[in-house]
């Protein structure tokens, strides 16, 4: 009974190390959280800030040095204005070395402060600004991932 139950313990732990691969040729991007808060700078000024956490993977660790990111309108009624496509972010250097893993934190706010992109209020004012952000990741290869947040009330 004791060689029956450890053998199938061996073939379940066996098994469970058989898992599909972590990294793939085509970067993987994943949203890990998305904050919305306040933020004072070092004047006093008191502003909105939206972060996203996001980690990126890559079997051959080849991803560019950019991610491009869309604010994308999710209003009701719709505002085209909010619309802004386009940005280019730096984000960290991957090491070149296969199967990397890299934590991307890309940051905006209403108010100029060192680190935070720079976002305008709502284009239909009084509306509140409600949009979905699209990140848009390539590698060397030409390989690229995209993936889009649901929409998110930016206070501002």
């Amino acid at each position: 009974m004791t060689a029956k139950l450890l053998l199938l313990f061996v073939t379940t732990a066996l098994l469970a190390g058989c898992g599909k691969e972590k990294y793939q040729t085509k970067p993987q991007i994943k949203i890990k959280s998305v904050k919305v808060g306040n933020i004072t700078d070092g004047l006093g000024n008191t502003g909105k800030v939206v972060e996203f956490d996001l980690t990126v993977t890559d079997k051959e660790g080849d991803v560019q040095d950019t991610i491009i990111i869309d604010k994308l309108d999710a209003a009701s009624p719709a505002c085209p204005g909010n619309t802004l496509l386009g940005d280019a972010y730096k984000i960290p250097d991957f090491p070149g070395e296969p199967n990397q893993q890299v934590t991307i934190k890309v940051k905006y706010s209403n108010i100029n402060i060192a680190g935070y992109g720079l976002l305008g209020g709502s284009a239909c004012s009084p509306q509140t600004d409600v949009s979905r952000f699209r990140f848009i990741i390539s590698d060397k290869a030409k390989n690229r991932d995209t993936i889009t947040t649901d929409p998110v009330a930016l206070g501002f």
